[in-house]
């Protein structure tokens, strides 16, 4: 993006105040984040205004605010009614100007680290662009293409959502060439009345999918492969052996070392030998390395690349202490289905195995049998359960029987109590809903083994 306040005034319909030949190169929504040349979108959270911060984000370099009232300040503002709207237009306007090809994707499980081995594998053949993080929002995803460099062939894009039309809005901006679906599980429960409900709200984007792209979709999971009919172009589907363009076999995990396998199919063959734990990661591998090779990755790419990845941040990341005392850190979010895959990785794993597992939210009138069907995983598979959060993590806790067991109101109390309790040798896993914090947990037995 390069673009004077003018343009952008004219664009946005907005009043302007400032220097309108400045030029505008990026777009951030956190003042904490902005980069020289960045409009700054000053969002009304439910927490802080960004109005109150238009001070932090000229001091870090930005060329301009994008505001919903004029300000007794000196960095040029675009006034407009609502800057969130503003800054969908404006990536709207940028997306449909744009010369690059966009591969979003989405699903309950696994978007971010996949988005990750996705953009890592084109990167092999063509220059990327991609979302940072997990801002797939209603704000961060258009801040995010507002921001991509030049010169890029493909933009990767991870797209979230927690209510029905959220999809909708994104996939209007975003104009996908391709399009990846990993799985559909019980999130969000909060706001919808079935995991079927959640499929239908995750299937919005398929309207907004280019009718010459690709729609790539998981065989192994039937509310996804079911997307097919709602697509005229073309499908590749990954997962099922023999009915699928692309499936692993031969895998061999080696615990919290690693794994061999091979992904095979009419797309081609690569052998994978990687430190990456769990089946489920092979899997978001799979997935991305089915796009990477339909829109033009050769096979002999996939191997060379996997060997280098690794998980994203909280996202499954290892830590082996000076102790010998290892930490699992998947803190970043949490969810049944995720619960038990990492939950399932623990139990292969040898040594002292202490879970440390928080309240899983957004999971409506199922919370509780969602967290005792999660506890008694958690009993099958660690020595230790830590159960942490309010009465949903106590009703893990009330299912987790026959292990040894203790509850924490809160991260910090789980801290003093994981410090208390680990002992060389031990592996720890650590996961629960971001919200609950755990990431502490994760920091404070860093900090405090060596």
């Amino acid at each position: 993006m390069r673009r004077s306040l003018a343009e952008l005034t004219a664009w946005l319909d907005a009043r302007s105040t400032g220097d309108q030949t400045r030029v505008v190169t990026g777009v951030a929504i956190d003042s904490r984040a902005v980069r020289a040349g960045d409009l700054f979108v000053a969002l009304q959270g439910a927490i802080a205004d960004g109005h109150s911060f238009l001070s932090e984000a000229a001091a870090r370099g930005a060329a301009a605010a994008l505001v919903a009232r004029k300000l007794p300040h000196a960095l040029p503002q675009l006034v407009v009614a609502d800057p969130l709207a503003a800054l969908q237009r404006l990536a709207t306007r940028e997306r449909s100007q744009s010369s690059y090809r966009l591969a979003a994707l989405t699903g309950s499980i696994g978007k971010t680290t996949t988005k990750e081995f996705l953009a890592a594998l084109l990167a092999t053949t063509f220059a990327v662009g991609a979302t940072a993080g997990s801002r797939n929002s209603q704000a961060g995803f258009p801040a995010e293409l507002c921001s991509q460099p030049d010169g890029i062939a493909w933009m990767v894009a991870e797209l979230g959502m927690s209510h029905a039309g959220e999809l909708d809005r994104l996939g209007a901006i975003a104009q996908p060439d391709a399009l990846l679906y990993t799985v559909v599980a019980p999130v969000h429960l909060e706001f919808f009345t079935s995991v079927d409900a959640i499929a239908e709200a995750k299937a919005e984007l398929i309207a907004h999918l280019h009718h010459d792209g690709v729609l790539v979709l998981n065989a192994m999971d039937a509310r996804v492969a079911a997307f097919a009919a709602r697509f005229s172009g073309r499908v590749l589907r990954y997962g099922t052996a023999n009915a699928s363009d692309l499936s692993i076999s031969d895998y061999c995990g080696q615990g919290l070392l690693g794994a061999s396998f091979t992904l095979t199919g009419a797309l081609g063959t690569a052998p994978i030998s990687w430190s990456i734990p769990g089946r489920h990661q092979a899997d978001n591998l799979l997935a991305a390395a089915t796009l990477a090779l339909t829109v033009g990755v050769p096979p002999s790419a996939i191997a060379p690349a996997a060997a280098q990845l690794r998980p994203a941040h909280r996202r499954g990341e290892i830590y082996r202490m000076e102790d010998g005392v290892t930490v699992v850190d998947d803190s970043y979010n949490s969810s049944p289905e995720a619960a038990a895959r990492l939950l399932a990785l623990l139990a292969e794993t040898p040594g002292r195995r202490i879970a440390v597992l928080g309240q899983m939210l957004e999971l409506g009138a199922t919370s509780r049998a969602l967290h005792r069907k999660v506890g008694a995983i958690a009993a099958r598979s660690a020595d230790v359960v830590v159960a942490v959060g309010g009465e949903p993590a106590a009703e893990l806790a009330r299912a987790a029987v026959g292990v040894v067991l203790h509850v924490a109101p809160d991260a910090d109390a789980a801290l003093k109590l994981v410090h208390e309790l680990v002992r060389a040798g031990d592996v720890v896993l650590v996961k629960g809903s971001r919200a609950i914090g755990l990431d502490r947990v994760v920091d404070g037995l860093r900090a405090g083994r060596g």
